[in-house]
């Protein structure tokens, strides 16, 4: 029984209510997920140990591929080319027109009002 003011103040008595409980009984303890390298070793640790190798094949064919470029500059300096300009054309090459209109339109600004044109 519960105990409620009803109008005027007056003390009422009124029944609980009947509330029904889940089925089952007690709630079991929520499991972690188990972790893929300790249920499934050895499929889990050959997958990362591949991924490693193919990372470490990558890091190595960009390795390679810098010291191609770096040996392109060399004979561009070496023909008389200027390879700090060669390598902003590069850069300006991977960018879009118009962000490089837009970059090369600040730039202009900066170097007017600091009176370096």
């Amino acid at each position: 029984m519960r105990t409620m003011r009803g109008p005027g103040g007056a003390v009422v008595h009124v029944p609980t209510p009947i509330v029904a409980k889940p089925a089952g009984g007690r709630k079991r303890k929520a499991r972690p997920a188990p972790d893929p390298i300790k249920t499934n070793g050895e499929t889990a640790a050959e997958e990362l140990r591949l991924l490693i190798e193919r990372a470490e094949r990558m890091a190595e064919e960009i390795k390679g591929m810098q010291d191609d470029l770096a040996d392109v500059l060399a004979e561009a300096k070496s023909r008389g080319y200027d390879a700090k300009a060669i390598r902003d054309i590069l850069n300006i090459r991977k960018q879009r027109r118009e962000e490089y209109q837009e970059h090369a339109c600040i730039l202009e600004t900066y170097m007017q009002s600091l009176g370096m044109l």
